[in-house]
């Protein structure tokens, strides 16, 4: 892993750790099977990926579109094999991730942490719950940690509290943050809301993901997809 975040350093890749491995850094999540990444879509960015990409050996992975610019606006997810050992890494990159807004403004609140792999630049709490924002069940389990950390972190904050009770997944996480704030709100009175909350959350992800994979399947059609296993070159 040390190498993969090594190579972007070298090339000057501008990216952030979001998803799972980023939850695993901030405490929420004790495991993670893929890397996940968030890279700038800017023109200039592109080919220094490439290149670092190429620089490890990695190969094209599921159904991926040409690494462009219009495809990382339009929201697809990229998907790579590195080589590594004991095992590869199966890297997933996006260059516009669902529910949160551009990467410069994500970058200015990011923050760099220290790991085994280096120091590196992960997303903010508030904009991984917001990805985090599924149609996975499990999600919502690493969301309402996130959302305990962020309160941990500032104390007595009125505004971290609310966005915190908005954004807890458990009932009795839920109704003991508002108490907090002075809100009386019975443990299932949570549990009724949070189930609407998830139910509609979910639909408009599943929505989102439609759209691209009709997008893919007319890509495939017309043999624009790159090619299973084949080298990324730079």
């Amino acid at each position: 892993m040390r190498r993969l975040f090594r190579s972007f350093e070298r090339f000057g890749v501008d990216y952030l750790l979001i998803s799972g491995q980023a939850s695993v850094l901030y405490g929420a999540a004790t495991f993670s099977e893929d890397v996940d990444l968030w890279v700038a879509p800017a023109s200039a960015n592109i080919p220094r990926l490439k290149r670092a990409l190429a620089s490890l050996g990695a190969t094209w992975f599921k159904l991926t579109p040409p690494l462009t610019r219009r495809n990382m606006l339009a929201g697809h997810g990229f998907h790579f094999i590195v080589p590594s050992r004991p095992l590869p890494i199966y890297l997933d990159i996006l260059g516009h991730p669902p529910r949160v807004g551009g990467f410069g403004v994500a970058r200015a609140g990011a923050r760099e942490v220290r790991c085994d792999w280096g120091r590196i630049p992960v997303v903010s709490i508030e904009d991984l719950v917001e990805m985090k924002k599924t149609q996975r069940p499990s999600d919502y389990e690493t969301i309402t940690n996130l959302a305990q950390i962020r309160v941990d972190e500032s104390p007595g904050v009125r505004r971290v509290l609310s966005w915190a009770a908005r954004n807890a997944f458990r009932a009795e996480a839920r109704a003991q943050t508002l108490a907090l704030l002075g809100k009386t709100v019975s443990v299932a009175a949570c549990g009724r809301q949070i189930g609407r909350e998830m139910a509609r959350l979910q639909r408009t992800d599943i929505a989102y993901w439609r759209l691209r994979r009709h997008a893919l399947r007319r890509l495939y059609r017309e043999g624009k997809l790159q090619a299973l296993g084949e080298l990324v070159q730079p």
